[in-house]
């Protein structure tokens, strides 16, 4: 009797237990709901500001901060924009060394330091990748409505700077980003990006953007701050719209650049310093003769580059008794590739100073593997594709 008494009490206490957790679930799913509910509000709202504005004008400072791969860049500089509708009808970017213009028919760079215009025929689909539009106030003014419609996930709460209170709201992006002028641009690597929108309470207008990847996590992020905004700014001058009233510089030409290496040429001599923490060394071309060589060319400002480590570790531990690999940095300094000496800990030889030998190869697209078999003569030139590699390699070996 007293022992059905203590198991009925027990039941009863983990009946309990079971409500207090479906409780504390519901009540978490609310606050979650009621959460994003809250930031989409605020989105929507500056979405609302920004889409509304027939013309803006701002000053933008962006900072790339890439801990794992030891790139670090900052840019600045001063946007006009002009809309019709919701399109973009005309705009001008101002920094120390370029204005860039696009009229609505054709879109002109001016280079102040050479005195040069490039001039291009472009829609405004076509003209995507220049710095200072990314993550820009132009970007998000596409981007809100569609990241509005993603159901992902959203928060929002305030945050103080210089003792002023914003909006900071968090948003994710699933294999996806923010891009001009598409609004968001999706991609195959299976990433997330993580965004972070601080937002002038009184303004709805954007004040920062941060953002991260699920990959990288705290190892990269960038941010972008919005200064001197002004919903009724004054055009720029007529003159400054058309390229044809800069008649002091001198159109552009494209350096000339040699074709890339093909199968079948013969390999030129060359001679390179070899990375060795201990002492100071040159590699040769006779030193590698009658071998069979992988060169792989990088740059660290190149994200397939870094991603190409781990395949090169791969093929060095699987064919590095067989054959020669190189991996040659075309770019940076000697400290700079002494950080990716150190990180990755290398069994194949690393080398620098490659940007003649590049641009003797016709490589100006990183990375870029050559093969050489024992005579010295090109069987692969392309991309780091490592099945692709592997079955050139096997051919030979």
């Amino acid at each position: 009797m007293v022992l059905g008494s203590f198991e009925q009490i027990k039941l009863n206490i983990m009946k309990r237990h079971s409500t207090i957790l479906v409780l504390l679930l519901l009540l978490s799913a609310s606050s979650f709901c009621k959460e994003k509910n809250e930031a989409e509000k605020i989105l929507q709202k500056t979405s609302e500001t920004l889409n509304r504005l027939k013309v803006i004008s701002y000053s933008s400072y962006r900072e790339i901060n890439n801990f794992a791969d030891n790139y670090f860049a900052k840019n600045s500089g001063d946007s006009y924009f002009e809309y019709n509708n919701s399109n973009v009808a005309r705009f001008q970017m101002r920094s120390t060394d370029y204005l860039q213009v696009y009229n609505g028919n054709e879109y002109f760079l001016l280079d102040h330091k050479d005195k040069t215009i490039e001039l291009e025929k472009k829609t405004i689909q076509q003209i995507k990748g220049l710095s200072l539009l990314y993550n820009s106030i132009a970007a998000l003014r596409i981007a809100l409505p569609l990241i509005l419609a993603e159901n992902s996930p959203k928060s929002i709460k305030d945050t103080l700077i210089e003792g002023k209170t914003y909006h900071l709201v968090r948003f994710e992006l699933h294999k996806k980003s923010i891009e001009f002028p598409e609004g968001i641009s999706t991609f195959d690597a299976e990433v997330t990006k993580y965004y972070k929108l601080v937002i002038d309470q009184h303004t709805a207008l954007p004040y920062m953007l941060f953002d991260s990847n699920s990959i990288n996590k705290d190892q990269y992020y960038t941010k972008t701050i919005f200064t001197k905004i002004n919903t009724k700014p004054a055009a720029p001058e007529k003159k400054t719209w058309n390229s044809f009233n800069y008649k002091s510089y001198k159109p552009y030409k494209k350096p000339l650049r040699n074709p890339v290496a093909a199968v079948g040429a013969t390999f030129p001599k060359w001679s390179l310093p070899k990375f060795d923490l201990k002492q100071q060394d040159t590699l040769k071309s006779t030193d590698v003769q009658d071998k069979i060589v992988l060169m792989e060319f990088w740059i660290k400002d190149c994200g397939y580059c870094m991603e190409a480590f781990s395949g090169l570790k791969d093929l060095q531990q699987k064919y590095g008794k067989n054959i020669e690999i190189l991996s040659i940095n075309a770019h940076e300094k000697k400290e700079d590739v002494g950080f990716f000496y150190k990180r990755e800990k290398p069994g194949y030889t690393m080398l620098y100073n490659g940007e003649k030998l590049a641009g003797k190869l016709g490589i100006y697209g990183y990375p870029h593997v050559i093969i050489l078999n024992k005579t010295g003569t090109v069987i692969y030139s392309s991309e780091f594709d490592k099945e692709k590699i592997e079955g050139v390699i096997s051919k030979v070996l």
